[in-house]
């Protein structure tokens, strides 16, 4: 009997691997992925395009960084308020590092520091809820949470652009039995219709209070209202908006209902914060539910009790009118970039109420090329391609900060305009 040769090759391939050891066979094994050989492709082919995994050797107060000795404006920071310079915050960190030390030590389910309590109550206070509960960072909330909150034959709907962690987390759900629906677009009319015929007892929605690619938000207020008339509750992800949009800081949701009681929330301590963790909103009587059902609460590391400390500082200063100054400062460098972006001649797609801005260019090869060309003249920027954003639906996403100098806007709105022709070219 004669043997097809993809046969041959596939047994020729088996028989090599097994002569590795298990650590090469694991690296053969993945590096034959599909999109891992892409990858490993276009890195042969364009390796000084990437710009990814780069190394940072020294940073300063003007949000610029060092890499392989050159000096760049680092616009690629979502430490939107520079909190992560501000003296206070600084100096309340290193304070309580000195008293408690640098790290807690055990899982929370066995106990808390006392920084832990105070840093929710002080975030439940400024977003003017019952309570809060602190993770190890968004992924890790996401990833615990809506396991919990959706299991066997409960509804899960999911945003189709919400977050990669809110994506993972919904095959953990499914795994627990949960049934999975995917909301495309992110409309009211697109959810009444999936709703339609449903059972939707156990409903829960999960959605991005603004996205992180493209800093758009889905229509908050028609969501909400529509899961409310269906028995169900929203799960926003507000990371991108925490501490930077809305009254006081308290993000997009509040901004979009007015309070966010009837909801559940989830904000970042690691963007607008600069500290590090996550937390979630919630009731006191909701609370320890969580804490029980949540695996990653459970099994998860703390957040070390300096951050802690640094947490409740910025819930202080997002109470003051010195706030006022630094959000006043971040809209000004948001609304300077926008503008001068939209006199050249780019579209944006989001206005000037996000920091993040970003410009889609289209084409994966010149969408990297863009980001080599500004890095060339002393400007970082991230480039985006598939699969964080659909394929050939490249974009450069500029996340704008309160520290910024002028100059350095200026100097990205210069780059931006002698490339314009460039970039025409690729339409």
């Amino acid at each position: 009997m004669r043997i097809k040769s993809s046969t041959k090759q596939r047994v020729l391939r088996m028989r090599r691997c097994k002569e590795l050891d298990p650590v090469k066979r694991l690296v053969s094994r993945l590096g034959n992925q599909q999109h891992i050989r892409i990858a490993r492709e276009f890195l042969r082919r364009m390796p000084d395009l990437h710009l990814k995994d780069l190394v940072v050797d020294a940073v300063d107060p003007q949000r610029r960084m060092q890499i392989n000795g050159q000096w760049l404006c680092n616009f690629g920071s979502d430490s939107y308020l520079g909190f992560d310079w501000h003296p206070r915050v600084q100096a309340r960190l290193a304070e309580a590092a000195g008293e408690w030390g640098l790290h807690n030590g055990a899982s929370r389910m066995f106990h808390s520091v006392r920084l832990a309590q105070e840093a929710e109550r002080s975030l439940a206070d400024w977003l003017e809820v019952e309570d809060t509960l602190i993770f190890p960072s968004v992924t890790l909330a996401n990833t615990g949470l809506i396991p919990a909150l959706a299991g066997r034959g409960d509804l899960l709907v999911v945003d189709q652009h919400a977050h990669n962690s809110i994506q993972e987390s919904a095959k953990i759900a499914i795994g627990n039995r949960a049934r999975l629906r995917k909301l495309h677009p992110s409309t009211g009319t697109s959810l009444r219709k999936l709703l339609r015929g449903e059972d939707t007892t156990g409903l829960v929605l999960a959605t991005d209070g603004v996205y992180s690619m493209e800093g758009t938000s889905p229509p908050l207020a028609e969501l909400v209202q529509i899961t409310k008339e269906h028995g169900g509750i929203c799960y926003i992800d507000d990371a991108h908006a925490t501490a930077v949009i809305g009254p006081r800081g308290r993000g997009m949701a509040y901004q979009c209902l007015g309070s966010l009681k009837e909801v559940l929330v989830v904000g970042s301590l690691s963007k607008g914060f600069s500290c590090m963790g996550a937390f979630v909103t919630c009731t006191s009587e909701l609370k320890p539910l969580l804490k029980m059902k949540s695996n990653t609460y459970i099994f998860g590391g703390p957040v070390p009790p300096p951050y802690l400390a640094a947490v409740c500082e910025v819930c202080d200063i997002l109470d003051s009118v010195e706030y006022d100054l630094i959000l006043d400062q971040l809209r000004d460098r948001i609304t300077h970039l926008v503008k001068g972006l939209h006199s050249i001649g780019y579209t944006t797609l989001s206005g000037t109420q996000s920091p993040v801005v970003s410009v889609p260019i289209g084409d994966i090869e010149q969408t990297l090329l863009v980001g080599r060309r500004l890095y060339d003249r002393g400007l970082y920027v991230q480039s985006v391609t598939y699969p964080a954003v659909p394929f050939n639906c490249g974009l450069i996403r500029i996340l704008v900060n309160a520290i910024h100098p002028p100059e350095s806007i200026d100097l990205l709105l210069n780059a931006l305009s002698d490339l314009w022709p460039q970039i025409q070219t690729y339409k």
